[in-house]
């Protein structure tokens, strides 16, 4: 299982990642990449998140919990852990395990380096990517019983973003109703792009509560070694709901399949200063 999220995209998209292949092409996706600086909502305050995935609302089938905080070397970044599991009838056919760490400029909310490994069964494998000014430096490594493999990989991109600081950067900016916001995120050994429009404000209600909230709709591909868009055709539409306030809290994601949807939901926010 992989995944992509701002902040819950890290374990939900491949949950509902189907293998169909649509290629489009030439990559003049490259030219619409959002290159803005970060807007009026960067400022980022210490919190703890918990979130729980579920299918139709009805079948829990994970945890997700985000805790992001100050460098305490006071170097002026963020780091933002992440760490989940499959959880009930999920875990019975898919025992699933991941922890992450992304380290973010305070200044540009780019990444510096995101670390993630994930375990399903006695597979283990491990993503550590350094972010330069020009490109991304991936490196895989995968144990399978008593072997170990690892590779290095490379994508020219001047300004990519991983799992976590693609969220950073998403809240900050201002979220006009009709704005659109495209991003290249490397949650793994491969890019993607995704990109996010504003539908608008309305009263969303989260189990129990009602929140005022924006409401965004994602587009996520993959791109291929020759740059190159696969997407999914299973995945019907995902959503994305934000407080509509100074904090700019993930409520909740939802992506609509050709058999239900899945959620990632905001159980529990724990403010850490």
């Amino acid at each position: 299982m992989k995944a992509f999220l701002p902040a819950v995209f890290l374990f939900l998209f491949a949950t509902i990642a189907a293998r169909t292949e649509d290629v489009v092409g030439p990559p003049t996706w490259m030219k619409n990449v959002t290159r803005l600086p970060p807007g009026d909502h960067a400022n980022l305050r210490p919190v703890s998140l918990e979130y729980t995935l579920d299918w139709n609302h009805r079948v829990n089938a994970g945890t997700v919990q985000i805790s992001i905080a100050k460098s305490a070397e006071n170097q002026g970044r963020f780091v933002g852990d992440a760490q989940g599991r499959s959880t009930g009838f999920a875990r019975l056919l898919y025992p699933y395990d991941f922890r992450a760490r992304s380290i973010v400029d305070q200044n540009s909310l780019r990444p510096l380096t995101f670390q993630l490994v994930e375990k399903e069964r006695s597979e283990e494998n491990s993503y550590d990517i350094i972010f330069e000014s020009k490109r991304q430096i991936f490196t895989t490594t995968s144990k399978q019983k008593n072997e170990i493999v690892s590779n290095t990989g490379r994508f020219r991109f001047d300004f990519g973003q991983d799992a976590l600081s693609s969220a950073f950067y998403l809240r900050s900016q201002p979220l006009q109703n009709g704005d659109e916001i495209t991003m290249v995120v490397t949650p793994f050994n491969r890019p993607y792009v995704a990109t996010f429009e504003v539908l608008g404000r309305e009263v969303h209600r989260l189990k129990g509560k009602s929140y005022h909230a924006i409401k965004l709709d994602a587009e996520i591909g993959k791109v291929n070694p020759d740059l190159t868009i696969k997407t999914y055709e299973k995945v019907k539409k995902t959503t994305l709901w934000f407080t509509d306030d100074e904090y700019r809290i993930p409520l909740e994601l939802q992506s609509q399949l050709t058999f239900g949807y899945v959620s990632a939901r905001l159980d529990d926010l724990q403010w850490l200063e």
